[in-house]
């Protein structure tokens, strides 16, 4: 559509299709986005094809991913060609994509080289939430350097426009693609609102494209009391993001109670919703107590991960066991299935089983 949608055709495509329900996927095998690459897809897919296989009997009906823009930028035709294939794939068990396109959770401070290098092996990991990256957007620096997009240079920008207009031309009246998300966590990585015209020329193009899916971005951070004291709103970019989305879309990985302040507050756009990152058990931010309250709201899931594996998205973000030491820290933060894709709590499987098969 090339204007943003009205709330009752938002409604209107919420209530005809089923709850969302799913996960943000990055297959075990790997810590990244190599399951898109043509060096390691035949080597990944069979394990990948066992996960979306795992996904199909608990219920899910969508996965939330990160689409390679330096692979498509290197390989554009093939590359698009590979996406087709895998959401091909993805179908044949029932599952739908919401494609990422960009991101301000990000690595801090400007590289020396800003040129778009070609993704090439799995990736390597160490010991570490995101398999341990050396340069990790969850520990933030002290001193000045904020996090770069590619957006930040202007010779680069036209190309980011490309990106966008590529994949809508060729996915944007897909019915495999159930809602793009434009823009991840608008404002992290300490860039403030450096994103904003960036983020509303994003969203001006996918429109300039008609793609029949809605378009979203999420809020990912609050002020405290967000949803009990009614002056308070969000920050500048991310109202942007709000006022520029078809499906209002979040992130919160808080206790029950911030939860459901957080949805109080949103809920007030009048728009459809969906928590497109959530699940820390260390927080206290459960399957048990979550799940039903989506499921009952007809709140859009994708909780974050699937299978243990070499991203380690089980274990705790790197500065929480310095900043909170009194959590318990035996418990997995993210991800529901073992290596062996034995559950992690049988209890969350047989919730996501039961409220997915009511869907």
């Amino acid at each position: 559509m090339k204007r943003r949608w009205t709330k009752e055709e938002a409604w209107e495509f919420w209530n005809k299709n089923p709850w969302i329900v799913g996960c943000n996927w990055v297959p075990a095998e790997t810590p990244g986005l190599s399951i898109w690459q043509g060096d390691t897809i035949e080597e990944i897919l069979p394990s990948a094809r066992k996960e979306l296989a795992l996904m199909q009997e608990v219920g899910f009906n969508t996965v939330r991913m990160r689409i390679d823009f330096n692979l498509w930028y290197h390989e554009r035709d093939v590359y698009l060609d590979r996406v087709d294939r895998i959401l091909d794939i993805m179908k044949e068990y029932g599952i739908k994509l919401m494609p990422v396109l960009f991101s301000d959770c990000v690595s801090f401070g400007k590289p020396a080289d800003t040129s778009i290098p070609m993704p090439r092996g799995k990736g390597r990991w160490a010991v570490g939430y995101h398999g341990g990256r050396p340069n990790s957007p969850h520990v933030v620096p002290t001193g000045k350097p904020i996090g770069w997009v590619r957006w930040d240079e202007e010779d680069q920008r036209p190309i980011c426009e490309q990106f966008i207009r590529d994949l809508a031309r060729r996915f944007g009246k897909d019915d495999r693609i159930i809602l793009w998300d434009i823009w991840n966590e608008p404002g992290n990585s300490k860039r403030g609102d450096m994103s904003i015209p960036y983020l509303k020329r994003a969203f001006e193009i996918a429109r300039e494209e008609d793609v029949m899916q809605p378009l979203t971005a999420g809020v990912w951070t609050y002020p405290k009391n967000y949803g009990v004291d009614e002056s308070l709103d969000v920050s500048p970019i991310q109202r942007v993001a709000l006022d520029l989305s078809d499906i209002i879309s979040f992130h919160n990985y808080e206790n029950f109670e911030e939860v459901k302040n957080c949805v109080k507050a949103l809920e007030k756009e009048g728009r459809p919703m969906a928590n497109t990152e959530w699940l820390h058990r260390i927080l206290g931010n459960t399957v048990e107590d979550q799940l039903p309250f989506y499921y009952e709201k007809k709140i859009g899931s994708t909780h974050w991960g699937l299978v243990a594996g070499h991203g380690q998205f089980y274990l705790p973000w790197e500065w929480l066991k310095a900043a909170r030491p009194e959590l318990d820290f035996t418990l997995w933060q993210h991800d529901i299935f073992r290596e062996d894709h034995t559950p992690y709590d049988e209890k969350e499987i047989e919730l996501f089983k039961k409220l997915c098969a009511n869907k």
